[in-house]
């Protein structure tokens, strides 16, 4: 009796460690998106401070719509590959450094 107690409450603990965890959705990129929504506000930001001209916010804000179509093209298929994250990955990085050297470039022009 003691066995079938013991046996029973063993499964009941460990139960919970092989239930299946629910699958992720291999199209899913809350990283990509949580960026991009960061440099979104940046632009926005350098715009409303006046770092960010006009014709300069344009020319962001097409670079950040270039993304948004490199990450909707990797979606397509219903999965976003290990290349395909590292391509928008750089795209977000070089999006990154424009979007700072833009924000700072006033700042350069002055101290020549």
């Amino acid at each position: 009796m003691k066995r079938l107690a013991l046996g029973l409450v063993l499964a009941a603990l460990t139960a919970p460690l092989f239930a299946q965890a629910p699958a992720r959705d291999p199209a899913a990129t809350p990283n990509i998106d949580r960026r991009q929504a960061n440099q979104e506000r940046r632009i926005q930001e350098g715009i409303k401070s006046g770092e960010i001209k006009p014709r300069e916010a344009a020319r962001l804000e097409k670079g950040e719509a270039r993304i948004r179509n490199m990450e909707a093209k990797a979606k397509e298929d219903g999965v976003v590959t290990k290349q395909e994250r590292a391509r928008i990955e750089h795209a977000e990085n070089e999006q990154s450094r424009r979007i700072s050297r833009e924000a700072h470039d006033r700042q350069r022009v002055g101290k020549k």
